[in-house]
């Protein structure tokens, strides 16, 4: 806002250019502790900008201290002119463990298609009912705690997000619900990142095709059976996943953290994963999960080879940098290829475990 003003002193036919942008970028962070200039500056732009134009695209980015009223007003004026685009974060020049509350107004909106919420060092606390968002096609939430309820069975926010393409949960808290509902009938790709949830996550999405999950702490995950790409990243034991879920899978990539001497519960619980995956084409493992089972042969030898459709297995170093070779049993690679034995194996073990799909 400030450039645009700047430019529209250049010539006095610009004078009112300032008035129809459809940007809008406010931040305290140039206002210091004076809080009420703020409010003073938002609140004169607002009343003063040409109420014909709609807004395409608002980003808002202010302190804890920056009052609710102003976060209200400058939701409801986007979202009153057909907002598109919406970003905000709250940030706290000190870390805080109080979770802060928004209004319900700021996840209700007609014309919305991208939303991105983050609220690092104070983590926000977000309206338990379905957020009303049915245009939405992307929503990146970031530092986010799911619900403000008392215990209760479910919890389902997303339902009537029914565009919704693309959803992206980083580092996000849902407590207090056994039941954690992803119900969007257009997902495709839903990435789940540093999450402290529920013991079930289950996934009602038809069209999802991408699923991504890196250290989080359910325990139970139902995929839906169309899914073509998995990435997993986590702890031993890995959530369980639900018994027959996935038949087309094409790419798979699985790290574990795994220390040595390898326990036998663990190795037990890789292979319970393993043959849930048997439609792999393309498989990635870190090297630990191939020696851990490897050091369990008498496991593997009651356990038939489940990938009957493997064209490449591939065995990276994973976390661990000083890897040089992986010691692969007999039994291991017979479960891998005895069903599937014109795949190929392919170990790059100086290459570090990338995130990518």
């Amino acid at each position: 806002m400030k450039f645009v003003v700047q430019t529209c002193l250049l010539s006095s036919r610009w004078k009112l250019l300032w008035t129809t942008m459809p940007y809008l970028n406010f931040s305290n962070y140039h206002f210091g502790s004076l809080l009420r200039k703020f409010s003073k500056f938002v609140t004169h732009v607002l009343s003063h900008r040409n109420n014909q134009v709609d807004v395409s695209l608002v980003k808002l980015r202010f302190e804890d201290a920056v009052s609710q009223v102003i976060v209200k007003r400058i939701a409801n004026y986007a979202f009153s002119h057909n907002v598109q685009e919406l970003t905000i974060e709250s940030f706290s020049p000190y870390q805080s463990y109080y979770p802060r509350k928004y209004p319900s107004c700021l996840f209700i909106s007609r014309s919305l298609k991208h939303f991105t919420f983050s609220s690092p060092f104070s983590p926000c606390v977000t309206p338990k009912t379905p957020w009303d968002f049915p245009a939405l096609t992307t929503l990146h939430l970031l530092h986010i705690k799911l619900c403000d309820a008392l215990t209760q069975e479910s919890l389902d926010l997303f339902s009537k997000c029914v565009n919704l393409k693309n959803l992206t949960l980083d580092i996000f808290t849902v407590e207090d619900v056994g039941v954690l509902d992803i119900i969007t009938p257009r997902l495709s790709t839903l990435t789940l990142i540093y999450g402290r949830c529920s013991e079930f996550v289950n996934l009602v999405a038809p069209q999802l095709e991408k699923l991504k999950v890196i250290n989080c702490s359910f325990k139970y995950l139902n995929a839906p059976p169309g899914l073509s790409l998995l990435y997993y990243r986590g702890h031993c034991p890995p959530a369980e996943l639900c018994k027959d879920r996935f038949h087309s899978l094409n790419k798979v990539t699985i790290c574990l953290y795994l220390e040595s001497p390898y326990k036998e519960e663990d190795a037990r619980k890789s292979i319970n994963m393993l043959q849930k995956l048997h439609s792999a084409r393309y498989l990635t493992l870190n090297a630990d999960i191939i020696e851990c089972i490897s050091s369990f042969p008498d496991l593997l030898l009651h356990h038939s080879s489940p990938f009957s459709n493997l064209i490449c297995l591939k065995i990276d170093s994973g976390v661990r940098k000083d890897v040089c070779q992986v010691n692969m049993s007999t039994e291991a690679r017979n479960f891998f290829l005895d069903n599937s034995p014109n795949a190929t194996i392919i170990m790059e073990l100086t290459t570090n475990f990338g995130d990518s799909f």
